[in-house]
């Protein structure tokens, strides 16, 4: 009877020591497995990509802006009537629509009364004249600007100033940096396959990619149009 009992109860823990073993190994192959696949995950590939797209302004600014001296009002305001007719004249010649020429009213400097001017010009009277062309025809406009020739034919010495110079909008760049973002982490992918493939790996999934860095490039010879560029910072997993 006490040999029975010992053999069942010898049994009893040889079972549970086998079943014991048997979960150690399951667990064992387990984090095995785990240990491989988190190496796997472990194995990146850091890859720059890049992307561009080139944007033409939307509207062009061209503020027409010269000067009258004169020492008689009626004069200088007889003279500036007749070279904004020229100037319009010209313009619409050219294809410039009525709607897009506005004409700023006349600023009279008094020589004499502004204390600004130390030494007093012969010239009582300066009068500056401005006519503003804004379009959305920008390369209509853009041909335009090397003609300003025939203004000074008329005797019309055409200038700029700081508040009156050429410039142009372009829609809101962030309407189009995501897009760009997306094409740049297509081109990083592209680069990053060929070089996994070097490696003899398959490429897997993005792991993260950085804030895109941007810049903003003049084209040579046409200031109406601007090249964007991204650059992003990617890092995709290796199998």
């Amino acid at each position: 009877m006490y040999y029975h009992e010992n053999r069942n109860l010898a049994m009893r823990s040889w079972r549970l020591e086998a079943f014991l073993i048997a979960v150690g190994l399951i667990v064992l192959g387990y984090l095995v497995k785990a240990g491989v696949t988190n190496k796997d995950r472990d194995r990146v590939i850091c890859v720059q990509g890049f992307a561009e797209t080139e944007i033409t302004a939307e509207k062009i600014s061209w503020p027409l802006l010269y000067k009258e001296l004169g020492n008689d009002l009626n004069y200088l305001q007889y003279n500036i009537s007749s070279k904004n007719k020229l100037i319009i004249d010209f313009l619409k010649a050219n294809g410039v629509n009525g709607d897009e020429i506005g004409v700023i009213p006349v600023e009279i400097l008094d020589t004499q009364a502004d204390r600004q001017f130390v030494s007093r010009p012969y010239q009582r009277y300066v009068a500056i004249s401005v006519i503003k062309i804004v379009s959305t025809d920008v390369e209509k406009i853009h041909k335009l600007l090397s003609e300003q020739a025939y203004f000074w034919k008329q005797n019309i010495a055409v200038t700029t100033d700081d508040c009156h110079k050429v410039a142009y909008e372009y829609k809101d760049f962030n309407t189009i940096k995501a897009g760009l973002t997306e094409e740049a982490i297509r081109d990083a992918r592209s680069i990053a396959e060929k070089s996994a493939n070097g490696l003899n790996s398959r490429l897997g999934k993005l792991k993260k990619a950085l804030q895109g860095e941007f810049t903003l490039v003049d084209v040579v010879n046409a200031p109406y149009k601007k090249t964007l560029r991204a650059e992003v910072a990617t890092e995709f997993y290796l199998k």
